[in-house]
């Protein structure tokens, strides 16, 4: 019962953790790094895939929530790109959030059933393959919720084309988790080595 109560404590503890790194990089716009009028390189999804990886999907969805609301919010507020009015509507800002979580938590559980397969290597999949999923989500939550003003904001784009616009962002919003992700396992490890020296000592 008591490691129950640790154990829900610690995912608390790290939800509230990185649902406020979220608050606090969406406010300053740390998060979002603008690129252009249409798009801008985020870094908001990197705390939802390590909390998902450390503390469960349950963690990893609420993250999520929270950086589809900072996003809702920032696009009411101070919108910066032609698409940024768009992410007003919930189904575009905070589903797409939500749903990555879930298929960001499917990828590291897969690859956790690989044997003998490095964490490092596991969260480095996650963030690069995560962050794909994320933009390919919220380009197609868009398109299904805000198609038609999607189109007459993009001069007629269709999804893939506004894909293939974007790709490049989203090339390096995957490198950058990616690297992130696989520091922040590196560091675990490191220290997990070190404790486990200690406690032999």
């Amino acid at each position: 019962m008591e490691n129950t109560t640790l154990t829900r404590n610690r995912k608390l503890a790290l939800t509230g953790a990185f649902s406020a790194l979220v608050i606090v990089l969406g406010i300053t716009k740390l998060g979002l790094i603008p690129l252009g009028p249409t798009a801008s390189i985020s870094i908001l999804q990197i705390p939802m895939f390590i909390a998902l990886m450390l503390a469960g999907l349950s963690s990893g969805a609420f993250v999520g929530a929270v950086f589809g609301i900072m996003s809702l919010i920032m696009a009411a507020m101070s919108p910066s790109g032609v698409l940024d009015p768009l992410f007003v509507n919930p189904l575009c800002s905070v589903l797409p959030r939500v749903l990555t979580a879930v298929v960001a938590w499917a990828i590291w559980k897969a690859l956790n059933l690989i044997p003998h397969m490095p964490k490092t290597i596991s969260a480095a999949l996650v963030g690069f393959l995560g962050t794909l999923a994320h933009t390919s989500l919220v380009i197609g939550c868009l398109y299904i919720f805000q198609g038609g003003a999607v189109r007459e904001a993009m001069g007629g784009m269709g999804y893939l084309a506004l894909m293939g616009v974007l790709s490049f962002n989203a090339v390096l919003e995957a490198v950058a988790a990616t690297i992130v992700c696989t520091a922040v396992f590196a560091g675990l490890f490191i220290s997990s080595k070190k404790k486990s020296k200690l406690s032999q000592e």
